[in-house]
């Protein structure tokens, strides 16, 4: 157990994934209750999958049992299966319902309106959740603190990889400037604390909002600076076009066929 803490200065809204399985260690699910339990006495929102489970589960109970605001994103198939924690039953804490089929609108839902990230061990839900946020932390999508909780060095690894690619010439940035990580969550949150602190004192927006900014030119051919929210609950109108490469059959085939229209309607 930690000692009480006091509430932080600036209260945060931390999405917190981890394993949702009934199998995790012990350790884990101590270290997760501890992260749950640390930002509710901080006075941190705790925004994670809403399992009933495994780390998240644990951290869910650490929040709850500390009078702490708990956020939890699930997607429908596991409302229907009743897989979601007890802490949201009767609307005691918020229940974000996500749909799809598969899990991206949940991924979305999960980070929006993020301050940080922080990661308990998991499996390969987890991981994805992770590096799709360090991915766009790398290619300046988003600019969020994230922190992997490497208890009893789980995550040595994934820290490895990381050394190993900067070696390589593989990344844009340091490897700890993409992920951060410490041994405990009492340090995991320290340390985002701090990290929120110092862009607020140098002028960055309180909140790590998931922004791009692009230069386009203006009618009058100036450059202007437009910031391009991409937060994940208003997405940003754009004229450019997905286009999935289908083989070059296909193409050929399309291609054959608007000429022939194009040849059908000038006679």
């Amino acid at each position: 157990d930690t000692k009480p803490q006091s509430k932080a200065t600036i209260p945060l809204r931390v999405t917190c994934y981890g394993s949702s399985s009934p199998r995790t260690p012990s350790n884990c699910l101590n270290e997760a209750y501890n992260l749950g339990k640390i930002l509710a006495e901080r006075g941190h929102t705790c925004v994670n999958g809403g399992g009933a489970k495994g780390c998240m589960a644990s951290m869910n109970d650490g929040a709850s049992e500390h009078h702490g605001h708990i956020v939890g994103v699930i997607h429908t198939k596991w409302v229907v299966d009743g897989d979601d924690h007890d802490v949201f039953k009767g609307g005691k804490n918020q229940l974000v319902v996500a749909g799809g089929n598969d899990l991206q609108e949940r991924k979305k839902l999960l980070i929006e309106g993020a301050d940080a990230v922080v990661v308990m061990p998991g499996g390969p839900g987890t991981w994805d959740e992770l590096w799709e946020i360090a991915c766009g932390k790398q290619v300046g999508f988003n600019n969020l603190p994230i922190v992997c909780v490497n208890v009893d060095g789980y995550y040595n690894d994934f820290q490895n990889m990381l050394k190993r690619a900067h070696s390589d010439g593989l990344l844009y940035m340091d490897p700890d400037d993409i992920v951060h990580f410490e041994n405990t969550s009492e340090l995991a949150i320290h340390w985002i604390e701090t990290k929120c602190a110092e862009a607020k004192k140098d002028g960055n927006p309180s909140k790590h909002k998931l922004v791009k900014e692009r230069n386009t030119k203006s009618e009058g051919g100036e450059q202007s600076e437009n910031k391009c929210d991409a937060s994940l609950s208003k997405p940003v109108a754009s004229s450019v076009v997905n286009v999935t490469v289908l083989g070059t059959g296909v193409l050929i085939g399309i291609a054959i066929s608007a000429i022939a229209n194009k040849l059908t309607k000038s006679r």
